[in-house]
């Protein structure tokens, strides 16, 4: 039995190696298997480690930048940059430069930190790869780049995001572009690296300095001793003595003094960033201003109007130019709010198209108002009448005290005063007394039935001599005849016109020609009629002889048919 044979050592190791085969097949299945509840259970993801520097999210990333370099922490800002092609031995030197020349860019760079992932993934961007995200583009003159952000593995493994390789890249080129010139590159760095409200504090002092030299410049350039300040404003037309002359030169300061600054600012390097607000600054600036110059300039002009029209011995319309200043002023205000909340932001389309909706509904209800006001501006324009002038109007008349925007003012003869409307005063037929170059006097002279003819030619051949010697009369157009018959007067006419504007001067001539005209009557040797009724007796008046002989030829002309009534043959008129 102490030797075995090679049979039984061949069955032994299969025996052998068959259990062993059983009980790993056994304990295979058996350890997938959940006795109690019969389910399999998945172990809990274990998360990655923190990142000291918040790299975890692009968010994250751009915002400890910024954190690390607002204070020149500039060495812990280059672990934020992709480094990994920068040479070991050059690394402790180019990550800090590197991080600083970073920082300027990202000041020229529009961007939104907001917008930016806060997620651990980021934001899919159009066109570029999923691990990478676009935090700005900058402008330059060679064209655009865009500053990205790429996940890149941490050394242990953990993924983690960096500004990207290819925009460390291009760092020392951008900031070649858009950094803070000669100026900023031979000042200390304690002014160029501390920032406040993202400006260096040598942006600040250059902001205070190209304020304070811009104004010194407008005071010095804009003066109202200066010639050619002087000599431009009276080939214009302004009263260089004028106090309104000196206060549009303020508003022409600011202007010059705002172009300064405007012309300067490029070399202060601002970020762009800080580009809109400054813009914006000056864009309100400028609108103030030019309000300002503009309100003054309106009176400036209105004052030359005045003085042109005296000038020409026009008597100003007073009201249209109060009128149209005032209008213009309001204009230029409304624009100027207008423009205002537009610069700041505002959306004006939808406060315009509101201001036209009221707009329509206040001329509605002020129609009579807006009628009157241009009826004003026709007045005033058109001036049929002016003040002082002596005028009638329908039935009334009177002498024009005032003519304003919205009614006319006049004084009647009898010392009342009559306020009219003027649009009720262009409806009616306006007569202006005061431009008649003659004033006509035209009346009628009754004598009585008693004048013979030669007494009525004595009287007509007296008056037009009359008529033909006064001085103050127009014989060119003078005339006195007999009329016609009255219904108890002989009626002559007589039409002249007196040599006069004033109506009072008119009645003194007037009435010497009525007191000479009696006179001739009473040198004629008869009277002026007065309405009366004449009782005649049967034969008063009547020429039997007359009478008689007319009768006589009456009946001849029917004896030989040529009595000329009803009809009256031509052949017959002599």
């Amino acid at each position: 039995m102490g030797k075995v044979g090679p049979l039984a050592r061949r069955f032994g190791i299969r025996r052998l190696a068959l259990g062993v085969g059983v009980i790993a097949m056994s304990l295979a299945m058996a350890s997938p298997a959940n006795p109690v509840t019969g389910s399999t259970s998945a172990p809990e993801p274990v998360p990655p480690p923190a990142d000291e520097f918040g790299r975890g999210t692009p968010q994250g990333t751009v915002r400890g930048f910024l954190d690390a370099t607002t204070p020149r922490n500039y060495r812990r800002a280059m672990s934020y940059l992709d480094l990994r092609r920068i040479p070991s031995a050059k690394l402790a030197m180019r990550g800090p430069e590197l991080a600083h020349q970073l920082r300027v860019v990202l000041d020229n760079t529009v961007y939104d930190l907001g917008t930016i992932s806060d997620e651990a993934e980021g934001r899919p961007e159009p066109g570029l790869p999923k691990s990478r995200e676009l935090v700005g583009r900058v402008e330059t003159d060679k064209g655009t780049f865009s500053i990205l952000l790429e996940q890149v593995p941490r050394d242990d493994g953990v993924l983690i995001w960096q500004f990207s390789n290819v925009t460390v890249s291009r760092i020392p080129d951008l900031y070649k572009e858009v950094s803070y010139g000669i100026v900023g590159e031979r000042l200390p760095p304690f002014l160029v690296e501390t920032r406040v409200l993202r400006l260096a504090l040598w942006q600040w002092i250059g902001l205070a300095a190209l304020l304070l030299v811009s104004w010194l410049i407008a005071c010095v350039v804009v003066r109202p001793g200066l010639p050619l300040t002087r000599q431009v404003a009276i080939r214009v037309g302004f009263d260089v003595g004028d106090p309104t002359f000196g206060r549009a030169i303020s508003p022409l300061r600011g202007l010059v003094g705002l172009s300064v600054f405007k012309a300067g600012e490029s070399a202060l390097a601002l970020p762009v960033a800080v580009h809109p607000i400054v813009a914006g600054i000056q864009k309100f600036l400028l609108v103030i201003i030019m309000t300002w110059l503009a309100l003054r300039l309106i009176e400036v002009m209105s004052q030359v109007v005045r003085r042109r029209l005296l000038r020409r011995h026009e008597p100003p319309s007073q009201p249209v130019i109060d009128f149209v200043q005032r209008g213009l002023k309001i204009l230029v205000s409304v624009l100027a709010v207008l423009m205002l909340l537009e610069a700041v932001g505002v959306q004006v389309s939808a406060l315009i198209a509101a201001i036209g909706v009221g707009g329509i509904g206040v001329a509605l209800a002020a129609q009579r108002t807006v009628e009157n006001l241009f009826g004003g501006l026709a007045v005033i324009g058109d001036r049929p009448v002016q003040e002082g002038d002596f005028c009638r109007f329908g039935d009334q008349q009177g002498t024009v005290e005032r003519i304003g925007l919205w009614s006319t003012r006049l004084r009647t003869p009898e010392r009342s005063v009559i306020t009219v409307p003027n649009a009720q005063f262009l409806t009616v037929q306006v007569e202006n007394l005061q431009e008649r170059d003659r004033i006509l006097f035209n009346t009628t002279l009754r004598l009585r039935y008693e004048t013979s003819p030669d007494q009525l030619r004595w009287v007509l051949v007296r008056i037009r001599a009359l008529l033909d010697t006064h001085p103050r009369l127009d014989p060119d157009s003078s005339r006195v005849r007999f009329s016609g018959f009255g219904a108890s007067s002989l009626d002559v006419e007589l039409f002249v016109y007196v040599r006069t504007r004033d109506p009072n001067d008119f009645l003194a001539v007037r009435e010497d020609l009525c007191l000479r005209v009696m006179d001739v009557v009473t040198a004629a040797g008869t009277a002026f009629a007065m309405p009366a009724q004449t009782n005649y007796s049967a034969s008063a008046g009547i020429d039997p002889e007359r009478a008689g002989a007319a009768a006589a030829e009456v009946q001849r002309w029917r004896t030989e048919g040529k009595l000329p009534l009803p009809e009256f043959p031509l052949k017959t008129r002599s």
